[in-house]
């Protein structure tokens, strides 16, 4: 249950990805007594945006089955809150993905759907979570901080497996992934993700003009990707951030074609740096 005098104040669609994120995990429902009816209502929800969206014909019962038992599979994280929030912001155009099924109501269209949700909960999730911080309500353990943090990354990996993408946010995970010892990259692989890096860098800056900002402004930006053409370094905090996005999509990719567990690997240097 979230604090709710942090988010009192929030507009009405920030406070329902609060609420969806503490609230009961698809995951929770195997093992439970109303196993059933919990399903029977992602049953629901899903023949409900299939309405919604416009699809005709409707899905069969058969085939709505087989897709809530893949997203009991893949999406086991999340709550039916948010798998219901996901639609009703992808069709409110909240989201990046665009909500037309084009007829095609299927698991590569649910997967887009909330995979975009995750990546945009995931702004608010730290917000909410840099408030409660602030508030002092609870002050979190080293080992609730750690698990909150092991929590969000593995959420954001089961995202990445379904569909790849770039993370704006992706340094946060990097970051730990890095300081527990999990990631780490020989020197050839550095040199090729600092050149992504600086592209990556370079494309997002020249993004940032335009006739909005002022005089100053451009020119501020102009000289930072002047200096990240000459710079060798690749110690510009644009670059820095992009370098670990970047490494972190790397990463991912090669446990993924090794077939490796992330919830593994984090929990094995845990273990050996205790």
């Amino acid at each position: 249950m979230p604090n709710l005098q942090i988010i009192q104040d929030w507009a009405p669609e920030h406070k329902k990805v609060i609420h969806g994120h503490y609230e009961r995990k698809i995951a929770t429902f195997f093992e439970a007594d109303d196993k059933n009816e919990q399903f029977q209502k992602l049953h629901k929800l899903l023949v409900k945006w299939a309405v919604l969206t416009g699809v005709k014909p409707l899905p069969l019962d058969e085939e709505i089955r087989l897709f809530v038992e893949y997203i009991a599979e893949h999406f086991y994280r999340h709550s039916l809150s948010e798998i219901d929030n996901a639609f009703n912001f992808a069709t409110a155009g909240k989201l990046s993905v665009s909500p037309e099924h084009y007829q095609s109501y299927s698991v590569i269209y649910i997967s887009k759907i909330i995979n975009s949700y995750v990546e945009y909960k995931g702004q608010y999730i730290i917000n909410y979570q840099k408030e409660l911080e602030k508030s002092k309500v609870k002050e979190p353990t080293e080992e609730e901080r750690y698990m909150l943090l092991i929590d969000s990354i593995l959420e954001s990996y089961d995202g990445y497996k379904e569909e790849p993408y770039y993370n704006d946010f992706g340094y946060v995970s990097y970051d730990f992934l890095k300081g527990v010892g999990v990631i780490d990259f020989n020197n050839e692989t550095k040199a090729e993700i600092l050149e992504e890096a600086k592209e990556k860098a370079i494309e997002n800056l020249n993004n940032r003009l335009g006739s909005d900002k002022t005089q100053e402004e451009n020119n501020t930006i102009k000289s930072t990707i002047s200096f990240i053409k000459s710079d060798i370094t690749g110690k510009d905090k644009e670059v820095v951030n992009c370098c670990k996005n970047i490494g972190l999509n790397y990463y991912y990719d090669y446990i993924l074609k090794n077939n490796i567990s992330l919830e593994d690997e984090i929990q094995k240097a845990l273990n050996n740096g205790r």
